[in-house]
């Protein structure tokens, strides 16, 4: 296997990773009771206040809360992914991956 492809999927597997973690941290969510709350780049900031229940005068509390345990899951699973990803694109091909998607002839292959 060249390097530069190793290198070329290595780069992939980051930018899959960085662009599906913004775009999840982008996304507005819902805190505790209902409460609607905007993305985390934008500051979670409420979206409207909470008229009863236990979030009265408390919502940029439970958005913050909320937003916190988001960046930190994103962490993890962005770290997760990277450590798969990475290993799979540094693995040798196999001799399945070289038949059946690099066009090679299964003879050769898997010559004895």
């Amino acid at each position: 296997m060249k390097q530069d492809s190793v290198a070329l999927r290595c780069l992939l597997v980051i930018g899959i990773g960085v662009i599906a973690c913004l775009a999840f941290l982008l996304l507005p969510f819902e805190a505790a009771g209902g409460l609607d709350c905007e993305s985390v780049l934008k500051g979670a900031d409420p979206k409207e206040r909470a008229t009863e229940g236990f979030l009265v005068n408390r919502e940029e509390q439970a958005c913050s809360d909320k937003s916190g345990s988001r960046v930190t899951i994103t962490g993890i699973v962005g770290l997760l992914w990277l450590t798969v990803g990475i290993g799979a694109a540094t693995l040798p091909e196999s001799f399945v991956e070289k038949v059946v998607f690099g066009g090679e002839d299964p003879e050769e292959v898997f010559e004895r």
